[in-house]
């Protein structure tokens, strides 16, 4: 008698990825392991800062939040995926993980007994177990709250130096305001080198003349020659934002309005043939960027008004700082003058133009710096700590959404199509995400349900 050996079941397909579903939390864990060290490192090299306490909750941290992820996500899905691979070989539903533990993967194994028309019996029939997603966000939310109390004490516990903060902020507000007014002579004595040409001559083609002066002075956005009226004979650039009603004897820069959208600051001088008037218009977006160079600088015009704001502003807002505005009113004509205002803040004023000048227009020039700010700023060890727990933290954070986007939302799939399944619907097979764990699960689900369908009809046959 001849004997014929069972034939054996084609080993099931394994993951191809060697991290599996644990691949995201490993990533996080190195990332918070990496911050630590380099927290440590920092604080070996002096400063002062880091505190040891940084990085030791940081490893903590990562212990505990890597040791939530595996026990609630990583370990689960693991079983899981071998019971399914084992299901579909043997055939036998009874394979599948227990229930009870994940609710994703508790529900795949509720509709898998539904489908294959077993008895639940004491199982029951409905869905119990914690969510996949919840170890991950638990996990998360540990690193956010560290990072908040990290972040908190490296910028909040920065040690301040008032003294030298008054003067350097003193030595900002006299260097911007001397760039704010050299440029504002700078337009002026652009437009007195036009209409008093080298040459002795006047000026025959107005229309060229204003053209050439927009041209080459960028803080203009329009430039007219109007006549004594004060009518335009030629205008290059944009219109006059107003009419030109009161015309200078001599060369001056005026702001010609106290309300509005913007300030509108003009520069005027006589031409040379005593019948016409050069105007221009400063650009107020030009002159702004002229004090945009770091820190926090406004400039008020006489009535306390904002005409300018290195953070944006609202034209004429009101100087509703009452400190700022003592200031203002007290600073010294020849030289800056700064303080620490109560609130923690350094505070200096400087007149952009000396008084009695062509360019003066009563502007004072504000510049403030928060203490705190100022001293983190300067504290090489701080700004390498916030540094590091942004970057780290920031690798961390990615990972763990990234375990959500290839581990819980395939989990979640994959369970509905199941569920569809066992509610008697023709749905086609699930593609795997990709070939880890749940890849598996999703291939295993797959060939047991063809294995079924090919017996059911060998049945009816």
């Amino acid at each position: 008698m001849r004997v014929v050996s069972a034939p054996s079941f084609t080993p099931f397909l394994r993951p191809r990825f060697p991290a599996g579903v644990s691949g995201g939390p490993l990533v996080a864990l190195l990332a918070l392991l990496a911050g630590a060290a380099a927290l440590s490192a920092i604080a070996v090299g002096g400063g002062g800062w880091p505190d040891w306490w940084l990085p030791r909750t940081l490893v903590v941290v990562a212990a505990v939040g890597y040791v939530l992820v595996w026990a609630g996500l990583v370990a689960p899905v693991r079983r899981f995926g071998a019971a399914m691979a084992r299901m579909a070989i043997e055939g036998r539903v009874e394979l599948v993980v227990s229930r009870a533990r994940v609710a994703e993967l508790d529900r795949v194994a509720l509709a898998l007994y539904r489908f294959r028309g077993s008895r639940l019996g004491r199982r029951g029939s409905r869905s119990l177990g914690v969510p996949l997603a919840v170890a991950p966000c638990l996990a998360a939310l540990l690193v956010l709250g560290w990072v908040v109390v990290a972040a908190t004490a490296t910028v909040g516990g920065a040690v301040p130096a008032p003294a030298e903060l008054v003067r350097e902020v003193g030595v900002r507000a006299d260097e911007r305001a001397a760039e704010l007014d050299s440029a504002v002579r700078g337009g002026l004595a652009a437009l007195q080198r036009a209409a008093d040409p080298p040459t002795g001559g006047v000026v025959t083609d107005p229309a060229n003349t204003a053209g050439q002066i927009l041209a080459a002075q960028p803080l203009f956005r329009s430039v007219s020659v109007v006549d004594r009226a004060g009518r335009p004979i030629a205008t290059a650039g944009l219109p006059l934002g107003e009419p030109v009603t009161a015309l200078p004897s001599e060369s001056r820069v005026v702001q010609a309005n106290t309300a509005g959208s913007e300030p509108l600051v003009r520069a005027s001088t006589p031409m040379r043939d005593g019948a016409s008037v050069l105007v221009a218009e400063f650009d107020p977006r030009a002159l702004n960027a002229v004090i945009r160079a770091g820190g926090s600088t406004r400039v008020v015009d006489p009535q306390r008004a904002t005409v300018l704001d290195s953070g944006g502003y609202t034209a004429f807002a009101p100087l509703d700082d009452p400190a700022l505005e003592a200031l203002a009113g007290t600073v010294p004509t020849d030289s800056p003058r700064a303080e620490q205002l109560a609130d923690g803040r350094v505070a200096a004023a400087r007149l952009v133009s000396p008084p009695g000048a062509p360019t003066d227009l009563g502007w004072v020039l504000i510049e403030e710096q928060d203490v705190a700010i100022a001293a983190f700023a300067d504290d090489g060890s701080r700004r390498g700590t916030i540094v590091v727990i942004a970057v780290s933290a920031s690798v961390a954070m990615g990972a763990l959404a990234w375990t959500l986007v290839t581990v819980v939302l395939p989990a979640r799939r994959l369970a509905r199509h199941v569920e569809r399944l066992a509610a008697g619907d023709e749905v086609p097979p699930l593609a795997p995400q990709r070939l880890d764990e749940l890849g598996t699960a999703v291939a295993a689900t797959n060939r047991f349900v063809a294995a079924h369908a090919r017996l059911d009809e060998e049945v009816r046959s």
